[in-house]
């Protein structure tokens, strides 16, 4: 079976204790979709825009798959649509993108690299942050503060004390944060994030900041796992601003235009948001058509500004919109990423090559 057309996902509402509202201007359905179900007092704390996770497996908007989910594309399409990408053991859908709005913070977790995975039975997890908003003086805690051992750490880890002994760091929109398996970490309150992840959804819990759930219960501590989890020697980068560079479609063009600073202005950039052997995450701001294809493996597109489109020269509009997820598939011969607006600006993720 073939796809051979790039697939435009519908994102799915996730209520969590932490959220609220703040992702509803991230997400603008197109005419024709069918309405988002926010409810009124109601915390969605993630949208998840590119899933293949049971029952909030994305479904496609439109075109010849309209209805069809992720997950059911991976039963009857998988070569069509992943091509030689790495899976799981699971052989879902190598990645999952999620929008996250923290309005307090999250809990402070750790999430299993293969080898805990196998041990306790869960999904190794590599992740990254692109920071879409962030209110003044709003942290993250990411790995452990400078000369705190395992010992010091277990000590209070599930007390308040656990936030002197993590790493602290501010954060501002614009930011990338990279957060490999094995690293404890927590994302503070008033912050908004896209987040590119492998395709697993297991979290051990060490601390919940003292309350209860949607249900009014505490939630569940993985305290074993979490210590067993933990890489306690990793030396892990703190956020920053992503470094763009002009990307190597552009440069050419750039380097023969007339007038350097014109050139460079209306070319493309690109910064890495994050490599590691499950997958890559990048930036892009385009100004000029850029292929998107890679021989036999999907890409993830998701729209974070402005708008354009994307050009399979099969005569078909396939628009890009803020907050818009499309996945190319592996057996997408061309795609074609064309600005509109002079603002696009785009997520894109692949998984790595098996």
């Amino acid at each position: 079976m073939s796809i051979q057309c790039p697939l435009r996902l519908l994102p799915v509402l996730v209520t969590k204790v932490w959220g609220g509202e703040a992702l509803r201007p991230y997400v603008a359905p197109l005419p024709g979709d069918p309405p988002l179900a926010w409810r009124k007092g109601e915390p969605v704390g993630e949208v998840w825009i590119v899933s293949d996770r049971g029952d909030q497996s994305s479904k496609v908007a439109s075109g010849p798959f309209q209805g069809r989910t992720l997950q059911g594309l991976m039963l009857s399409e998988r070569e069509a649509l992943v091509g030689e990408s790495i899976l799981g053991d699971d052989e879902s859908f190598p990645l999952l993108l999620k929008l996250l709005d923290a309005q307090a913070n999250l809990s402070v977790q750790v999430h299993p690299d293969d080898r805990a995975a196998a041990k306790y039975g869960g999904s190794s997890k590599d992740e990254c942050w692109f920071i879409l908003d962030a209110a003044p003086r709003a942290e993250i805690f990411l790995g452990l503060a400078p000369g705190v051992d395992a010992t010091r750490f277990a000590a209070g880890a599930t007390t308040p004390e656990v936030v002197h002994l993590l790493q602290r760091y501010p954060v501002s929109a614009g930011d990338g944060v990279h957060v490999p398996s094995g690293t404890v970490h927590s994302i503070g309150a008033g912050i908004a994030i896209v987040e590119v992840q492998t395709n697993s959804d297991t979290t051990y819990r060490l601390y919940d900041w003292g309350r209860t759930g949607i249900d009014g219960k505490p939630r569940e501590t993985h305290l074993e796992e979490s210590f067993r989890s933990m890489d306690y020697d990793r030396k892990v980068e703190g956020p920053g601003p992503l470094q763009f560079e002009v990307s190597s479609s552009s440069r050419s063009e750039a380097a023969s235009a007339r007038g350097h600073a014109s050139a460079t202005a209306s070319a493309n950039r690109i910064a890495t948001l994050a490599r590691c052997k499950q997958f890559v995450a990048e930036v892009l701001e385009v100004h000029e058509p850029v292929e998107m294809t890679v021989e036999a493996l999907p890409t993830v597109l998701v729209v974070l500004a402005g708008s354009g489109r994307i050009d399979t020269g099969d005569g078909e509009i396939y628009p890009l919109v803020k907050g818009g997820a499309w996945v190319l598939p592996a057996d997408l011969k061309s795609a074609k990423i064309v600005d509109a607006d002079g603002e696009l600006k785009l997520v894109r993720a692949r998984p790595a090559r098996a």
